[in-house]
C-alpha cells in the first residue's frame, strides 16, 4: 500500500471511527425534523406478545390479501443490520426482532468483510453486512441474516416481505445468489416477469404470492443479472426512492431521485451534523425519533406522495420501534390498525434483541485502536 492509500485510509478511518465513537454534538443540532423538539423522558417500546391466528390474513391483515404488492404499504427499516450499541446503529433491535415485530421491508449494505481494512480478513468470504466500513460496524456475514429470513418464512406462511441489497462492493449476482442458496431462502424468491420501459409491471396479490409461495421480492442497486439470477431484480427497474439525505430540523417531501416507477420507496429519517477535527461527521439520529417517527409525520409525508400520485409502498424509519410506524402504515393502507406482532423461534438460544447488538457493540473500541494504529504507522512513514 503507497503512502497516498495509507493516507486516505486515514483519514476515513480517523474522520470516522473518532467522529463517531468520540465526538459530541456540536451546538443545538437536535431538533425534530418535524414539528416539535426531541423527548428525553423514556421511550415507548411496541408490544410483541401477539401471536396471529387466522389463515386468511396477508401480513396481519385480511384486507391486504387482495391487493396487489405494489398497492401495499410496508413498515421498512433503513440499514435494517445496523442495530445494538454502535454509535452508527440506525436501529435499537436487530433483524429476528424486527421480523416478529411486523417489519416486512429491509436494506441490507454488501460489503466484502475487508472493505476499508489494513489487512483483508478473509476476500473470499462473501458478502458481509457492513455500515459505511467493516471497520465501524461489521454485523456478519449476509448468509447468517439471510438465514433468519428462512426461519421466519418456514414459520410463518402468509407473510410476504422485500429485502433492499445496496452492493457497495460489487458483488456479481450469482455470488449473492449463492448467499441466498446457502441460507435456504431462494426458494422463496419471487420472479417479475419484466417491467416495460416506464417501469409498469403488472404485480401479483399478496394472496397469491403466499398460494405460490414465493413470498420475498428481493432488489439489488448495482450487478443485476436477470439472466443468471431471474430472481435478482435491478431496484431502478421497479422502484425509486425519495431523499435519504434529510438533516435534523428538515421537513420531508416526495421528490423522486430518479424517474418515476411502481414502487416508492418513502424514506423518512434523518441524520445529525456531529463536530470531529474541523469537520462535519453525519450520523444516526436516535433522540429525534420520537418525533420524526410520529403517526401524522409519516402520514403527511404519504399524504404528499399521494398528492403527487405516487403510494409510498415501503415507508422506511431508523429506530422503527420508537414513535407509531405500525399505525401510520396501517392508515396509508386504509385498515383498522391491529397488532402483527408475531413469536419465531430462530434457534439462537439468546435473546434475539441482543444477539448482533452485541457484535456491533464490540467494533467501536476495535475501530478506534485501528484508527490510532493507523496513526502510529503514518508517523514511522512521515
Amino acid at each position: 500500500m503507497n503512502p497516498t492509500s495509507i493516507v486516505s485510509l486515514l483519514f476515513v478511518s480517523v474522520s470516522l471511527t473518532l467522529g463517531l465513537a468520540m465526538a459530541q454534538p456540536a451546538g443545538n443540532s437536535e431538533v425534530a425534523a418535524s414539528k416539535g423538539t426531541h423527548l428525553r423522558a423514556p421511550l415507548p417500546r411496541i408490544p410483541t406478545v401477539h401471536r396471529r391466528s387466522s389463515p386468511s390474513e396477508c401480513n396481519g391483515y385480511s384486507d391486504l390479501c387482495d391487493r396487489q404488492f405494489n398497492l401495499v404499504a410496508f413498515p421498512t427499516t433503513h440499514n435494517s443490520f445496523a442495530s445494538g450499541d454502535n454509535i452508527a446503529a440506525n436501529q435499537n433491535k436487530d433483524i429476528m426482532q424486527q421480523l416478529d415485530d411486523g417489519i416486512r421491508g429491509f436494506m441490507l449494505d454488501l460489503h466484502n468483510s475487508s472493505s476499508n481494512s489494513l489487512f483483508s480478513r478473509d476476500s473470499s468470504s462473501g458478502p458481509y453486512l457492513c455500515h459505511t466500513s467493516c471497520i465501524l460496524l461489521n454485523d456478519g456475514p449476509l448468509t447468517t441474516t439471510l438465514g433468519y429470513f428462512t426461519t421466519f418464512l418456514d414459520a410463518h406462511k402468509d407473510e410476504v416481505i422485500t429485502i433492499f441489497l445496496e452492493n457497495d462492493d460489487k458483488f456479481s449476482a450469482t455470488t449473492i445468489q449463492q448467499s441466498f442458496k446457502d441460507a435456504g431462502l431462494d426458494k422463496y424468491a419471487y420472479t417479475p416477469t419484466g417491467a416495460s420501459s416506464d417501469g409498469s409491471y403488472t404485480w401479483p396479490t399478496l394472496a397469491d404470492m403466499i398460494s405460490q409461495n414465493k413470498r420475498l421480492v428481493v432488489l439489488v442497486d448495482s450487478n443485476s443479472n436477470t439472466k443468471d439470477v431471474p430472481w435478482l431484480v435491478y431496484d431502478r427497474d421497479y422502484a425509486v426512492q425519495t431523499p435519504y439525505t434529510v438533516g435534523v430540523g428538515s421537513s420531508f417531501d416526495c421528490r423522486l431521485i430518479s424517474s418515476s416507477r411502481p414502487l416508492l420507496v418513502m424514506n423518512h429519517f434523518v441524520f445529525s451534523n456531529y463536530s470531529v477535527l474541523n469537520m462535519n461527521v453525519e450520523k444516526p439520529s436516535p433522540d429525534t425519533a420520537s418525533t420524526v417517527n410520529t403517526r401524522q409525520s409519516l402520514v403527511d409525508q404519504a399524504n404528499v406522495c399521494g398528492s403527487a400520485g405516487q403510494f409510498p409502498n415501503f415507508v422506511t424509519v431508523d429506530f422503527y420501534d420508537v414513535g407509531g410506524l405500525f399505525q401510520a402504515v396501517a392508515d396509508i393502507n386504509k385498515v383498522q390498525y391491529t397488532s402483527t406482532s408475531l413469536s419465531t423461534d430462530f434457534g439462537t438460544g439468546s435473546d434475539s434483541s441482543t444477539t448482533s447488538g452485541a457484535s456491533a457493540r464490540a467494533l467501536p473500541m476495535a475501530a478506534l485502536s485501528t484508527a490510532l494504529l493507523t496513526v502510529a504507522a503514518l508517523a514511522l512513514l512521515v
